[in-house]
């Protein structure tokens, strides 16, 4: 394998700026928790960005783990166990902690003195309030436990799981892997409700993808990822799109959109299958296309790609007091 892989960087740019304009959009509307929520009346404004918002969940965090988990044997067979732990603790830890207690309660105080016009100066916020969080960097918090997690399986089994090749049976089979535990979970922890500062009830695929990583790249995956196969798929996705709004209508959405979120309810179990099926079309499609058409080095995505991590980080309080 080379050793960068251009298409990748671009798309993990792609994801970067999805993650902003998701935050954006639950800032003016979308159904979502962020640090500032503008009231809006107007319902179809709000069930755009709430649209939008879903199809984005359906697929960019879940394929940012994939990726992650993509570079992790490399990562692990150069440096061993103990050095490459240090460096995730690193990498890893050090924004984790600069976020939450620094960048958190910054952005809430933000907020706070602009948006309501309380004038407390920050000092005074931060010992007072005391408001400390992961906020978007939940992402970090679980790459540290998939990486420990990882860590651990090596020490165990340092036996490699054997594919040949990217199939419609090994996808479906992931689509019903990631719908029925994701359905389970959220009978117990409905997305929305924060553990820790993740929302459990989407773990299902992350886990099952940082999983899907680690392997795609012991058995170079990537490069034999059938473009008719991620074509069909992406159909698949692009249908499923208009079809959820009619779900939403006749599972009545429009009084409790919440038993979408998780319940013992054919609409948890629907929302549950939405969503690998979307992440599955969609994560295929950017892969292939990016892959075969994108797959060269180019100065301004090489920068940007440097700059995703930084503005992951930061990209809060700066969007917060833009909004």
């Amino acid at each position: 394998m080379k050793k960068r892989i251009y298409y990748l960087d671009k798309i993990k740019v792609l994801l970067c700026i999805l993650v902003v304009c998701l935050h954006t959009a639950v800032a003016y509307g979308a159904a979502g928790l962020w640090f500032y929520n503008e009231k809006n009346n107007n319902i179809v404004e709000c069930a755009v960005l709430t649209m939008f918002t879903a199809i984005c969940q359906s697929f960019f965090m879940g394929l940012f783990f994939f990726i992650s988990a993509y570079f992790t044997p490399a990562s692990y067979n150069k440096k061993g166990s103990k050095k490459f732990f240090v460096d995730k603790l690193k990498r890893l830890g050090v924004p984790l902690l600069i976020f939450y207690f620094f960048l958190h309660s910054f952005t809430n105080w933000i907020v706070y003195y602009f948006k309501e016009g309380k004038k407390v100066s920050f000092i005074d916020f931060w010992y007072d309030f005391h408001s400390f969080g992961q906020g978007p960097l939940w992402f970090v918090q679980a790459l540290i436990i998939f990486n420990i997690g990882y860590i651990i399986v090596r020490k165990i089994k340092n036996n490699e799981v054997k594919v040949e090749k990217i199939t419609n049976s090994i996808i479906l089979k992931l689509v019903i892997i990631i719908a029925a535990a994701s359905f389970v979970v959220r009978i117990f922890i409905p997305t929305g409700i924060e553990i820790c500062g993740m929302q459990f009830g989407y773990f299902s695929q992350y886990i099952v993808l940082f999983i899907c990583g680690c392997i795609a790249y012991n058995n170079k995956l990537l490069e034999t990822i059938d473009k008719k196969l991620a074509n069909k798929w992406f159909v698949a996705g692009l249908v499923s799109i208009p079809l959820m709004p009619i779900v939403l209508y006749l599972g009545g959405a429009v009084n409790n959109i919440q038993v979408f979120f998780g319940s013992l309810s054919w609409q948890s179990l629907a929302y549950s299958l939405w969503e690998p099926v979307m992440c599955m079309g969609i994560s295929l499609k950017l892969i292939t296309l990016y892959r075969d058409k994108y797959d060269y080095k180019s100065t301004i995505m090489s920068r940007l790609a440097k700059c995703t991590y930084p503005i992951f980080i930061i990209h809060a309080p700066i969007n917060v007091a833009i909004e």
